[in-house]
């Protein structure tokens, strides 16, 4: 049996308890574009009957490990998930009127999912919030000083030896080019000057 595919017949009136450690291999779909900065995710939970349906609550969790985009230094960022799945089978959207009356209130937060035949597919569910999980941002801290935009030094580990530098990288009066600004791109891409007309 697959981590995250659980048989229907396995399901009973107690539940079926997911306690899975699966590698991201195992989640990301074949056509996916890219990976994601995650090794191992976590799977917790439980999956249980709900009238004709079948109810996943748990917590997806694992740890973000990319280079900080402020200082590239490698930095982890966990990450846990609380989830409610409800399992249909087929692919059509269930109502609260289809679930069970008892459970309405308490699954109005759910996500629908479907499945075919016998089994139960967890993977696709998990795959979807770890990419959802996902940051716009790698920061290794939010007070992060980043590097210093005329020499590169970490400015977490203490001032560079910048000229005139006041602590924070800056350099009064410089730019990374020096004080040129953004007229320095016309030296590094010399090709790309205006052509002026002759008279």
């Amino acid at each position: 049996m697959k981590r995250l595919t659980v048989p229907v017949a396995a399901i009973k009136a107690d539940g079926f308890i997911i306690d899975v450690v699966a590698p991201i291999a195992e989640l990301q779909p074949a056509d996916a574009d890219g990976g994601v900065p995650v090794s191992t995710v976590f799977v917790r939970g439980m999956l249980s009957e709900a009238g004709k349906e079948y109810l996943f609550r748990g917590n997806i969790s694992g740890v973000f490990e990319a280079a900080c985009d402020r200082c590239l230094e490698m930095t982890k960022l966990p990450f846990d998930v609380e989830v409610a799945w409800v399992f249909a089978e087929g692919q059509h959207p269930v109502s609260e009127e289809e679930l069970d009356a008892d459970d309405a209130d308490e699954q109005s937060d759910v996500s629908v999912l479907g499945f075919d035949g016998n089994e139960i597919e967890l993977a696709t569910g998990v795959w979807e919030e770890v990419i959802l999980a996902m940051p716009s941002k790698y920061v290794c801290r939010e007070d992060c000083a980043g590097l210093c935009p005329a020499c590169g030094t970490n400015l977490n580990r203490g001032r560079c030896s910048c000229r005139g530098n006041d602590g924070d990288g800056a350099v009064p009066g410089e730019r990374p080019m020096g004080n040129k600004g953004l007229a320095g791109l016309a030296e590094l891409f010399p090709d790309l000057r205006p052509k002026r007309s002759e008279e």
